[in-house]
């Protein structure tokens, strides 16, 4: 019997549209119930039922994909997250327990026991596991402002990273490498030059894949904010009332600063920018843009810094300011290197920034 062109045409977008299953859970202690399986990525919820203590899901995954999962009733407010792909992601819980908004210093209570876990979620719990404890201690260490504390704040967070960089590093070819540096960005955890070496260690698969392309975005290295692009217009008024935009300071080189008075490694570079400011007095405008949220830490921070001759603006918005989306600044500090024309050069570190200016303006 002869098969029609358009008879085998619609048996194979039949083919490509088929679901399979992706995830199953199994509860011990939930038998019915409601689960919100949100793609974070498409910004799609799905509503999953609970019939016997199991879900089941089943969907068309092409590429790993970052997912928030919630049980309802029990961690609305604190979403539990994986990722899927099309191979068959199987866990339990042995005993589900509510989940507070206020819990975030605590350990999560409800980790899965995996049965099969082909992109390496537990790589992520475990992840998680060193966040809990890292929070816990700076938090303990944020009782005053000694240079003791300071110190041993600036050792914890350095043996944060240590320990993280080498679970990325082990998953490198795994999409819940990328779920991690995300949650370090997302949490302002991470430097720039840190963020640039933790990029470079995802695997090209992961660097193509959705957050894998929002970091490179984030650390320089693909995206609209790359040098040659016009850089985003910004409409700022400093401490003293000046306003500043760079149509009005075209033929200048700007220098744009992202610090904020909490920021210790801002405040150590302090000396180092001004002095590249001092010694490029008639080509060079630095604008230091705060993202204190309150004014009196601010100006407080201004004079620690010893930059209060330099330019200093802050809208009080924090990470929530216009100007910082703009240039999406999600850690500090980070300079943008911007020409005479209005274009980035250059989104880097102090050092990086002070080695472009001395090829360029010699």
């Amino acid at each position: 019997m002869k098969i029609s062109i358009l008879t085998s045409l619609l048996i194979l977008l039949s083919l490509a549209a088929q679901t399979s299953p992706v995830l199953k859970i199994k509860f011990d202690d939930i038998e019915s119930g409601n689960i919100f399986l949100i793609n974070v990525q498409k910004e799609l919820t799905d509503t999953l039922s609970i019939n016997n203590g199991k879900v089941t899901y089943e969907a068309k995954i092409a590429a790993p994909t970052f997912f928030y999962l919630i049980v309802d009733g029990y961690n609305n407010t604190r979403p539990l997250e994986l990722v899927l792909s099309s191979q068959l992601t199987e866990m339990k819980f042995e005993s589900y327990k509510v989940v507070g908004e206020n819990t975030v210093n605590e350990a999560y209570p409800n980790s899965p026991i995996f049965i099969s876990d082909p992109n390496n979620n537990i790589a992520f719990f475990e992840f998680l596991s060193h966040w809990k404890s890292f929070y816990n201690t700076i938090q303990a260490l944020s009782e005053n402002d000694s240079e003791e504390q300071l110190e041993k704040r600036k050792n914890t967070y350095h043996t944060f990273l240590s320990t993280n960089k080498q679970i990325i590093e082990n998953n490198s070819d795994q999409y819940v490498s990328a779920k991690m540096i995300d949650f370090l960005l997302n949490n302002n955890l991470l430097q720039f030059e840190t963020l640039q070496t933790y990029y470079d260690l995802l695997s090209p698969k992961v660097k193509e894949s959705y957050l894998g392309f929002k970091i490179g975005e984030k650390s320089g290295k693909a995206g609209q904010l790359q040098p040659g692009k016009p850089a985003p217009e910004i409409a700022l008024v400093d401490i003293q009332g000046k306003k500043y935009s760079l149509q009005s300071l075209k033929g200048k080189n700007v220098i744009l600063h992202f610090w904020s008075s909490s920021c210790a490694p801002c405040i150590k570079e302090a000396p180092d920018l001004l002095k590249l400011q001092q010694g490029n007095t008639e080509n060079l405008v630095v604008i230091n843009f705060s993202l204190d949220t309150d004014n009196s830490k601010w100006k407080k921070g201004i004079e620690r810094a010893g930059i209060e001759e330099m330019i200093n603006v802050c809208d009080l918005q924090g990470y929530n300011s216009v100007t910082a989306k703009s240039y999406d600044v999600t850690f500090i500090p980070v300079y943008y290197l911007i020409d005479a024309n209005g274009n980035i050069s250059l989104k880097g570190t102090l050092s990086q920034i002070t080695e472009k200016i001395k090829e360029d303006m010699p």
